[in-house]
């Protein structure tokens, strides 16, 4: 798999790159993040890493400007970041990641979140090739597609969200702001959770 990872440290670039090399992975970095769109036209990569604490342009401006591309708007993108995301981060921007890792870096853990991001894709293509042979059209083909890859991003986040809560319970009550995020976050996974499954039942 062809990676871009995109941050601004780099020093940690060089030896994440390592690691993703020795997993098998052609791995390209960038360090200004000024540079990402333009970077990723260039030569677009098969998913990318991408950090999120970056200047001048942060990591959530670069998923913005990749997810407003027409042309790479379902790139995949997996986050780097050294925080737990918040109830906000996540209701904003939780459907437009394959999923995230926490810093520093592990190696199993970095390589085990690309296999599931590439087993995500894999599986919503298989399911784009099945709408298509049953008959549907392109449209609903794609629909079909969209709906396999945000249904299992919706679970990432329910299990996300299921262990942020339990660590918070565990602390003092000052977190009581905190957990009601969180259950608005949780609304928000359960409402889309269920629109997304009344079309997958209609896939193939």
């Amino acid at each position: 798999m062809q990676i871009l990872l995109i941050d601004d440290n780099e020093k940690l670039c060089k030896l994440y790159q390592q690691l993703l090399i020795r997993g098998g992975h052609e791995t390209r970095i960038l360090t200004d993040s000024a540079k990402a769109l333009d970077t990723i036209r260039e030569s677009p990569p098969d998913l990318i890493l991408l950090d999120i604490m970056m200047e001048p342009v942060s990591g959530w401006e670069v998923l913005e400007q990749i997810r407003s591309s027409e042309e790479f708007s379902e790139l995949p993108v997996i986050i780097l970041t050294g925080k737990v995301l918040t109830a906000q981060e996540a209701l904003q921007y939780g459907l437009k990641i394959e999923g995230f890792v926490m810093k520093p870096l592990e190696r199993t853990m970095l390589l085990a979140a690309i296999d599931e991001a590439k087993d995500l894709i894999d599986e919503s293509d298989a399911c784009y090739s099945r709408a298509l042979l049953s008959g549907l059209s392109p449209e609903k083909a794609i629909a079909c597609k969209r709906a396999v890859k945000t249904k299992k991003i919706l679970l990432f986040l329910r299990d996300t969200l299921t262990k942020q809560e339990t660590l918070l319970k565990k602390e003092a009550e000052q977190n009581d702001e905190i957990l009601h995020s969180l259950d608005d976050l949780r609304t928000m996974i359960t409402q889309e959770f269920q629109k997304i499954t009344l079309i997958t039942e209609n896939c193939p």
